[in-house]
């Protein structure tokens, strides 16, 4: 095998895909449709490359790093609307979804939790649920594990291993402590937190990828709680490009093409391998990359558009869609928020975005009480402690009932940046056939490709842990001392629809029945022995923690299945 790799997007698992090959010796392309924000990449160490976007919440709001509704829009439905004829109830920008060199990662929270070891094998453990294609993965924590940690070294994860209750532990071992201790918890966090053990739950630092001290010629983070939705503007956060791509980069094996809109991945006549991908500039000129092997990193939407954009005489359907499963599955994380009044400040921006982080809830459970909501068993997820809105959203949010002026001032006295303080409950969402990613028939981008059509309804499932799990949050945060109220708000049972889309998974399930997946778990597609997919689409599952270590550590063990030459 020739070693030469042509991967398609930079964000979490692109960058960690191209780093791994790199380090094998291998050449790579790496295909962006975004802009690279970061003008010293590739020229610089890690700690020195600038930034065009930080937190700036005037540039979020262009949607600066964000892929523009009108040029590249994608449409959505629910599934109801699917079934009743409705082509599409929306059009246009969709959530986070970053298009930038680096992704999403730019503006990721830096999250990093494992999964755990339950979570790789729910239909086994617990069996089936109508409505939902539950399967288990085919690889499990101890395939992950020995990647988890270098993938914590490498971008550089705070902890306390020590602090961690006995259950995480248990279901997600560590042979080493956190790379660097975690920051100082913050005041809002560590507020709700005495409510949390006032009701018998256990919260510790939640680890992320946020420097706690100076490493890698990167600086700390300097509290400024702009984390969320936003750059880092000092490289404090260890982001897609700070720790892969920009070391890629340097080893001089690596190259980046930014504004790169891939529409197909061409094949021999047979089928059997990729010879080449096709991309378009923005003047719309026709690209082709030869491709001895190609990695398909595009997110879980639009590796899916591409491979159903890719269909030819041996693939009708699409790439790797003899088995009808492309695009099926897409699971986005729902989120319960939570939140409790004072009345004093609480500085919610004066700390790390999100500090601490509750494992109490992630089940499984069992029992009447969760049949009664519909459901044989209800897996939940973590909570995160201590996250603050922007200011301007936060003016805006008051401004809604307040007006402007004095009345305006009066509200962010008391708003959010003063007495609120917040929580939020990541839902894992159960994987439906009917929750998909297809090309919209009639709506096309800026170049004549046709735009992702995303349908999707949440199941009850997460209607059901946002009942039971949404009551036990607000609990909590009624149990904070000196709090004077609490409020919960479900989103999968206020929105029928998509409610919240920065995480995401499925569409190009990993299983080793090719009736039922669309690669193996080596991330080979099925249907073509050169096409690997190394980011979330190959999530059989997706559980109620965020992705991103994850979606690392997996796509380095498929770049290094690939460079070593046991990816079958």
């Amino acid at each position: 095998m020739s070693r030469e790799a042509v991967v398609v997007g930079s964000g979490a698992a692109g960058s960690a895909a191209a780093w791994e090959l790199a380090r094998q010796g291998w050449d790579v392309t790496v295909l962006e449709r975004g802009r690279n924000l970061r003008p010293g990449l590739g020229k610089r160490p890690s700690g020195r490359l600038g930034t065009e976007y930080g937190s700036d919440e005037v540039k979020g709001y262009r949607g600066f790093g964000f892929p523009d509704g009108d040029l590249e829009p994608y449409t959505t439905r629910t599934q109801a609307e699917a079934s009743s004829g409705v082509a599409r109830s929306a059009q246009g920008a969709l959530g986070q979804l970053g298009a930038a060199v680096g992704g999403t990662s730019l503006h990721y929270n830096a999250k990093t939790p494992r999964f755990w070891k339950q979570d790789f094998s729910l239909l086994s453990d617990h069996g089936p649920i109508d409505g939902a294609q539950v399967a288990d993965w085919p690889i499990g924590y101890d395939d992950l594990a020995p990647f988890y940690d270098l993938v914590e070294r490498q971008v550089g994860v705070q902890g306390d291993r020590s602090a961690m209750p006995a259950r995480t532990l248990e279901q997600s071992p560590r042979r080493r402590d956190f790379p660097m201790p975690p920051n100082p918890t913050g005041y809002a966090a560590g507020l709700l937190a005495q409510g949390a053990r006032l009701v018998g739950m256990e919260p510790y630092p939640y680890p992320a990828a946020v420097n706690s001290e100076p490493r890698k010629g990167r600086p700390a983070c300097n509290s400024c709680g702009m984390c969320s939705g936003f750059g880092c503007p000092i490289n404090a956060r260890g982001d897609a490009l700070v720790s892969f791509l920009n070391p890629a980069m340097r080893t001089g094996r690596v190259r980046v093409i930014e504004r790169a809109f891939v529409d197909r991945v061409e094949t021999t006549r047979n089928g059997r391998r990729a010879r080449a991908v096709r991309y378009r500039d923005v003047r719309g000129k026709v690209h082709r990359i030869p491709a001895s092997t190609v990695v398909l990193a595009g997110s879980p939407i639009n590796t899916a558009r591409l491979l159903l954009m890719s269909a030819n005489r041996a693939h009708p359907t699409g790439l790797g869609n003899r088995s009808d499963q492309v695009g099926r599955n897409m699971m986005f994380h729902n989120f319960t928020i939570a939140a409790a009044f004072f009345p004093f400040t609480v500085h919610p921006l004066r700390a790390q975005s999100t500090t601490l982080q509750i494992d109490d809830l992630v089940g499984p459970f069992t029992g009447p009480e969760i049949s009664a909501l519909g459901v044989p068993y209800l897996v939940g997820g973590i909570i995160q402690l201590g996250s603050g809105g922007p200011p301007i959203n936060g003016a805006q949010l008051m401004a809604g009932f307040a007006g402007y002026g004095a009345a305006h001032k009066a509200a962010m006295r008391v708003g959010p940046h003063a007495g609120v303080a917040g929580s939020q409950l990541v839902h894992q969402d159960l994987p439906q056939a009917e929750n998909r990613v297809d090309l919209d028939p009639d709506v096309t981008d800026f170049l004549g490709n046709p735009a992702a059509r995303i349908t999707y309804s949440p199941h009850r499932h997460e209607q059901a842990a946002a009942t039971y799990l949404g009551a036990q949050m607000l609990a909590a945060h009624q149990a904070t001392p000196e709090s004077i109220g609490a409020i919960v708000l479900p989103f999968p049972l206020i929105n029928q629809g998509i409610t919240y889309t920065a995480h995401l998974a499925g569409t190009a399930r990993m299983g080793e029945d090719p009736r039922t997946s669309v690669c193996a778990s080596s991330g080979r597609l099925h249907d073509v022995d050169n096409v690997f997919v190394a980011d979330a689409s190959t999530f059989p599952t997706f559980p109620g923690f965020n992705p991103t270590l994850t979606i690392m550590a997996n796509s380095i063990r498929i770049a290094r299945g690939i460079a070593d030459g046991s990816a079958v």
